[in-house]
């Protein structure tokens, strides 16, 4: 099965959202695809099959699925602020900013993407490296929401959102995980029309996607340095590649970002891959009517290096995600 993406627009739909839009708007508005991110409510929703009846309408309107496999990879997203840690501090990992009120008040709080996953698979004593092993921190106290430890290795660079860490040394990233996989064999092609494979570094992460669910489109979600490493070889074993910005901009500056997104688009086309886009489009409608000179700027220099879709993630998405899809459509010149 091959899905063309040619000019395509499309919208993320992830747990953040209270209720999803109407299909039927969506595919007005111009809308061709949505990325649908499987974890949290959304991965219980799909595995009980609510989500179903939705999904069937999205694609009886010609709107292509996109499953997004995020995996258990302890990205971290984000830090309050800058900071210069020393031996001793504390740190808290949390999956939730809703408990900021049962934490100590002296704590530096560190957000993580998958943050439930980081709590079911670590234990006291694990010892998670940041920025490459510049710091070390010891696992103090785990409980529902959130892991609490204590920094034993300390650099003396300033631990800001573009140093933070890739990987916790004790835990096996997996990206798919065993339930993920299990979920692609049951939905197979009859819901998803392709499955994104998150954080994807290696073509065997590929392959075990084909293996579960046979017959199946696969994108690869290109997100890190490591994984942009391996672009032109993931690139000829996969469908098509799909660029995060966001994700790759919490690890690398905005010049490396636009030179990855630069490459891989040629790449792909090197490949005859379509090659999607993600993250921080439109941004700027999330609190105006109309989108920024800078957004426009972006969406049109996006558009010179003839990427084959456009991905409406974050904030937008959750907003005004019809409205969003609209304004994108006209800035992309696809017929409504």
């Amino acid at each position: 099965m091959s899905v063309n993406m040619k000019t395509d627009v499309l919208v993320t739909l992830s747990n953040r959202h209270t209720a999803w839009p109407d299909p039927v708007d969506l595919s007005e508005a111009g809308c061709t695809g949505v990325r649908i991110i499987a974890k949290g409510r959304v991965l219980r929703l799909l595995d009980g099959g609510a989500l179903a009846p939705w999904i069937h309408a999205a694609r009886d309107r010609g709107i292509k699925v996109l499953l997004d496999l995020p995996g258990d990879r302890p990205l971290v997203r984000r830090l309050s602020g800058a900071r210069r840690l020393t031996i001793g501090d504390e740190v808290v990992l949390a999956d939730s900013m809703e408990e900021t009120s049962r934490r100590n008040p002296d704590s530096k709080i560190i957000y993580v993407d998958h943050g439930r996953r980081l709590v079911d698979d670590v234990i006291v004593g694990d010892e998670i490296d940041i920025a490459d092993g510049a710091y070390v921190f010891s696992v103090n106290a785990v409980d529902e929401t959130q892991v609490t430890m204590r920094c034993v290795v300390a650099s003396p660079v300033t631990l800001s959102a573009r140093s933070v860490g890739r990987r916790k040394a004790a835990l096996r990233v997996s990206c798919p995980t065993a339930s993920e996989l299990k979920l692609a064999a049951r939905l197979g092609p009859e819901l998803a029309d392709v499955f994104i494979v998150s954080f994807c570094e290696q073509e065997s992460q590929i392959a075990s996607i084909r293996k579960s669910a046979i017959g199946a489109t696969v994108f690869a979600k290109i997100e890190s340095a490591r994984g942009y490493a391996e672009a032109a070889r993931i690139a000829d074993v996969a469908d098509g590649v799909l660029v995060g910005r966001h994700d790759l901009s919490t690890e690398l500056e905005p010049s490396a970002v636009w030179e990855i997104v630069r490459n891989t688009a040629e790449i792909c086309r090197r490949a005859q891959r379509p090659v999607i886009v993600g993250s921080g489009i439109l941004e700027s409608m999330c609190d105006q009517s109309k989108p920024s000179v800078t957004d426009v700027a972006d969406i049109r220099r996006l558009l010179s290096l003839r990427v084959d879709g456009l991905l409406l993630a974050g904030s937008i998405s959750v907003l005004h995600p019809v409205r969003a899809v609209r304004v994108l459509r006209d800035l992309c010149g696809c017929p409504a």
